[in-house]
This record gives structure tokens, sequence and C-alpha cells, in this order.
């Protein structure tokens, strides 16, 4: 994988993890209102919330993961054909 691939799997990892903990905060649940002598209101889960949990937990790893091995790549790997020049920055007299 190059670094230009792991940053856009990076990306969409982010962007799914963002998704499936909005999903899990919203409560995932489906209502049911009943209206007669009393109004009932009656909700149900729709996804497994172990499960919805677990995916999250499984995401944010994968995205721990790829930051370490992202990181560990950028100490190791050097910029062809650049010197860094201190005197660029100048001095103000």
């Amino acid at each position: 994988m190059t670094i230009s691939q792991a940053l856009s799997w990076m990306k969409t990892l982010k962007e799914r993890h963002q998704e499936l903990i909005t999903l899990r905060n919203a409560n995932a649940h489906r209502e049911e209102r009943l209206f007669g002598e009393k109004q009932t209101v009656k909700r149900e889960p729709v996804y497994d919330v172990k499960k919805l949990d677990k995916l999250v937990n499984r995401v944010a790893l994968e995205i721990r993961r790829l930051d370490e091995a992202i990181k560990e790549t950028n100490t190791k790997t050097e910029i062809p054909g650049f010197k860094k020049d201190e005197e660029v920055l100048g001095s103000v007299e």
C-alpha cells in the first residue's frame, strides 16, 4: 500500500467510524406510536447494540493501526532531492 492509498483509506475509515458513532448515539430504534385512551410510544432497537459497538471498536482499532503504520513509514522515508535550508526563514533587521 502506498502512503497515498493509506491516507485515502484512513479518510474512508474515519468517515465510516463517524457514521457508526452517529448511528449508535441515535440509539438506532424504530418508533411505533399508538393513539387511543393513552398515547403510547413503543421503541424497538433496529440494530443489535452489542454488534454495532463491536463494529465501532473494530473500525477505531483499524484507524489506530493504520495511523501507526503511516507514522512508522514516515520516519523511515527520506524526501529525494530536497535539502532543508534554514536561511529561507531569514531574520528581520
